[in-house]
């Protein structure tokens, strides 16, 4: 379980960080839902005109949004509580996400959602899961 919200939270704060910012719609709509993804698009938390990359209250409220849904996160609960086999979906609905993704922004121009993944993995493989001498 922490594993995961660990995993979670550096993912959802490198997305947020990385997203190329204007009017900050991009940046806000970093989204965190549980059993199943929202496809709904949201107004900028703080909306304005060439925010730029340095922006950071989208950036806060999008990733404080996020990480109370995070630790919401209960997994290996017991059967029966309604909380086992959840899922925690990071998604941005956006429309014009992929045209960010593929360098239309001079703020971001490579595809900083793979390297966010790639970082997320990284975290995934360098976690021990055992402690040595546990039998």
């Amino acid at each position: 379980l922490n594993l995961t919200k660990k995993v979670a939270k550096s993912t959802l704060r490198k997305l947020v960080e990385g997203t190329p910012v204007d009017e900050g719609i991009a940046r806000s709509n970093w989204r965190v839902s549980l059993y199943n993804p929202t496809r709904s698009v949201i107004f900028a938390y703080s909306p304005g005109k060439k925010l730029g990359r340095g922006e950071r209250s989208n950036a806060r409220a999008a990733i404080a949004a996020g990480n109370a849904k995070i630790n919401k996160l209960r997994i290996g609960a017991k059967r029966g509580t309604g909380q086992t086999g959840r899922a925690v979906f990071i998604t941005n609905a956006i429309p014009y996400l992929d045209k960010l993704r593929s360098g239309s922004s001079d703020q971001q121009p490579n595809d900083w959602v793979g390297l966010a993944l790639l970082d997320a993995k990284t975290v995934i493989n360098q976690t021990r899961l055992l402690r040595r001498g546990v039998n």
